[in-house]
């Protein structure tokens, strides 16, 4: 996808239902911060502008045929459902693609039928933490806008 097609197909919006006032996904705004009213700004999508796979088995192809470290990634092995930077600004420590385990006892609990409830331990991402999921992209967006650092608030170990 070019750089015009994720322009087009992802932007920063305004948080703020007063305001909505909307960005360009590249644009390097302090703080994240909507300079207009100064609440948060969001990451939203134009889904009828992102090209994506006919069928969900073209992604499970793109798992069984890892050519490039994206391809090994849980959440850049999706990437053109995340299409807001080109794929040299994303970064991968290989996180995500950790294992689904059935859990019959929380599925009686919640009264859903047994073997139909799977948990997903995030325990085993690089770091040890579900966040590497979320800061994959986080860290390609810092990477794409030229930011000199970034960080991750953490109160620590919490997968």
């Amino acid at each position: 996808m070019s750089a015009q097609k994720h322009a087009d197909a992802a932007f920063q919006k305004c948080i703020n239902p007063d305001c909505g006032a909307e960005f360009d996904c590249g644009s390097a705004i302090g703080g994240f911060k909507c300079p207009a009213c100064g609440e948060l700004l969001d990451a939203q999508y134009n889904w009828d502008k992102i090209e994506v796979p006919d069928k969900l088995s073209d992604f499970a192809k793109r798992w069984a045929n890892r050519k490039t470290p994206l391809d090994f990634s849980g959440v850049w092995r999706f990437r053109e459902l995340l299409a807001f930077c080109e794929d040299k600004y994303k970064v991968t420590i290989g996180e995500g693609q950790t294992i689904l385990q059935q859990n019959d006892l929380v599925a009686e609990y919640v009264d859903t039928r047994q073997g139909c409830l799977y948990l997903q331990y995030e325990g085993l991402n690089p770091s040890g933490s579900f966040k590497d999921n979320g800061m994959a992209a986080a860290f390609s967006h810092a990477k794409m806008i030229g930011a000199s650092s970034s960080a991750c608030a953490s109160t620590g170990n919490t997968s």
